[in-house]
């Protein structure tokens, strides 16, 4: 099977800046993860899937040699290095970083990319299908290099990178949309049609001064106060910040959660949630949007439940989430029912 068309783009390019909008479903905080490799001799693979930017410290070394923040094998190689992925959640995938920060003299000269659709059992048992979907692409040292599908790839779990015939690739960012193989449900028997592992992404915001509100999906609680929503300190009378959340599924929603964890001098003092209906990822700038939790108050390193406060039995696609005036939170659950 061929692979499926795609080009190279530029950094600056408006293909890359639509990509960064999609979910890294190569993400170490979506639970992705490697499940085997050929070698990693110098630096481990799973610095791969680190959230944070590659850093070069020049001072730093190991008893193996220079310390590297990515995935570094060993020189001569006779044939070539891999190692397999497996993505946290389940997903279509639009186009790739592949990136080679300060692998200079020791970057990775070739790459491909393989992906399968198969349980974690088969693919340690070597019984997973995997089909070509990135050809062999030229790397440059110190670089990112970004590839743009013509349309999304089928769903896939798992991910092998092929590294010919060795030596280090920083990052890799896998931009594209969760496809949930079940939605997952919570522990008030509701489904968080926000959360990122049911498909559910922010599209749109007024300000992401220190933190991306694509943080305010992710699983869990989070670890520091770097990973949650956090805007610029306002200083005009009536200002507000806000963020757009696509769900997952359209659905009726009957509970939201805001958790300020880690925020303590900086949380926003109120917030309300909107929502709407739409077909497009990010609602025109005339969409109607409906009040479902109205102005409520919330306090420091807290996770705060809320009732809706209107339209429980109206189905939305998209949710409008604003802080008065400023600040920052960790999470968003929104919870409710699937409307199909």
């Amino acid at each position: 099977m061929a692979a499926p068309a795609f080009r190279s783009v530029a950094a600056d390019s408006a293909e890359v800046a639509a990509l960064k909008g999609k979910t890294n479903l190569a993400s170490e905080s979506l639970g992705t993860k490697i499940v085997s490799f050929s070698d990693e001799f110098f630096a481990e693979a799973s610095n791969l899937l680190k959230d944070s930017e590659a850093v070069f410290l020049p001072e730093e070394f190991t008893d193996r040699g220079k310390w590297m923040d990515g995935w570094e094998t060993k020189r001569h190689n006779k044939s070539y290095d891999w190692t397999i992925i497996q993505l946290g959640y389940a997903g279509a995938i639009f186009g790739f970083d592949v990136d080679t920060s300060h692998f200079t003299g020791n970057h990775a000269p070739v790459v491909s990319i393989e992906a399968a659709n198969a349980s974690e059992e088969e693919v340690r048992a070597g019984k997973a299908q995997f089909s070509e979907i990135l050809p062999k692409v030229d790397m440059n040292p110190g670089s990112h290099h970004y590839f743009v599908y013509e349309a999304p790839t089928a769903a896939y779990t798992h991910l092998r990178v092929n590294n010919y015939p060795d030596g280090g690739i920083a990052r890799l960012r896998v931009y594209g949309q969760v496809v949930p193989q079940a939605l997952t449900a919570s522990s008030n028997g509701l489904i968080d049609l926000a959360f990122v592992g049911n498909g559910g992404r922010a599209v749109a915001c007024s300000n992401q001064h220190f933190c991306s509100p694509s943080n305010l999906v992710l699983p869990g609680r989070g670890k520091t106060m770097g990973d949650g929503w956090e805007t610029r300190r306002s200083r005009t009378p009536g200002h507000n910040d806000w963020a757009i959340l696509k769900l997952g599924v359209r659905g009726c929603i009957d509970k939201i959660e805001v958790d300020t964890r880690h925020f303590c001098g900086n949380f926003p003092p109120q917030v309300t949630m909107h929502a709407t209906v739409s077909d497009e990822d990010v609602p025109a700038s005339d969409a109607k949007w409906t009040e479902v939790l109205g102005a409520v108050p919330t306090t420091a390193d807290s996770q705060h439940v809320f009732d809706t406060t209107g339209a429980r039995d109206q189905a939305f696609t998209h949710v409008k989430f604003t802080m008065y005036p400023d600040g920052g939170v960790k999470r968003i659950r929104v919870y409710g029912r699937a409307a199909n």
